[in-house]
């Protein structure tokens, strides 16, 4: 179907609504049928890097050379194929790129509880094995929670993540200015500065006037090699006024296939809860 003059494959499941956009490459609404779209996905966007939606890259994104910005194939190509799989399972297939840019195939499923499950594969090449960095960018004014768990060697019980000009993980410091305690929980606004943070592995949530988006991992394929971020999976990022995006993503660990030609991949689930 057309929507604002681009084509979109549309699944509604109950008052919740789903559109995959071939002409980013990926999911680009979910929210409410009637909106808004709980997703920051511009019908213009500003730049080829802010599609928005369902962002996936492989990683750690430490090992990318240069660091930034991500294979063009993962974040600024339009779909080379989309298919009906099933009745209830669309599959999105992105161009292969260069030297270990492989293709990205995700899926996408309404279950039959009512989650999206939003599935990630790919045809891994290199020996040490990469993980799915499965992101999604969200629109409004979001407030975010995580269940932060204290360690002797992580006493916040969550970390900090690198960015900008902060190179490695801090494990020890102060209350972020983003961050305000809730009980046994945190919660999180954007703010002036940027920020990233690390949790060990939950459920995210998301929330909004309308509703809530909570984020959970799923199944993953493939052999486990090592969880990079110590482990720290679960993520929250939160960007400045310079560039005031809202992420929450879920890492995959790193993986390598069982035997040679498989696929590697991981699942996450979306659940929408309405106030």
């Amino acid at each position: 179907m057309s929507v604002n003059g681009r084509t979109v494959w549309r699944a509604d499941s109950g008052i919740w609504r789903a559109e995959v956009d071939p002409s980013r490459g990926r999911l680009a609404y979910l929210g409410p049928r009637n909106g808004p779209n709980f997703l920051n996905a511009p019908a213009v966007p500003s730049d080829r890097l802010q599609l928005g939606g369902h962002r996936v890259w492989l990683g750690p994104q430490t090992e990318w050379k240069p660091f930034w910005p991500p294979p063009e194939n993962w974040e600024m190509a339009p779909a080379l194929t989309v298919k009906l799989r099933r009745p209830d399972l669309l599959e999105v297939e992105s161009p292969a790129g260069t030297g270990d840019a492989v293709a990205i195939r995700r899926t996408y499923r309404w279950s039959a509880n009512g989650r999206l499950e939003c599935g990630v594969s790919w045809e891994e090449r290199t020996r040490r094995g990469r993980q799915a960095m499965q992101i999604f960018q969200l629109a409004g004014d979001v407030v975010f929670e995580a269940i932060p768990k204290p360690t002797e060697s992580v006493p916040r019980g969550f970390v900090r993540l690198p960015i900008g000009s902060r190179p490695a993980t801090e494990t020890i410091f102060p209350l972020p200015r983003q961050a305000t305690r809730s009980g046994d929980r945190i919660l999180l606004r954007r703010k002036s500065a940027e920020e990233k943070l690390g949790f060990p592995t939950q459920t995210l949530s998301a929330r909004w006037p309308q509703g809530a988006l909570l984020l959970r991992a799923g199944r993953i394929k493939g052999k486990t090699v090592e969880e990079p971020d110590r482990g720290f999976n679960a993520q929250i990022y939160l960007g400045g006024d310079d560039v005031p995006l809202l992420e929450f993503e879920q890492l995959s660990p790193r993986l390598i296939p069982w035997r040679p030609g498989d696929r590697v991949g991981s699942t996450v689930l979306l659940e929408l809860r309405s106030r």
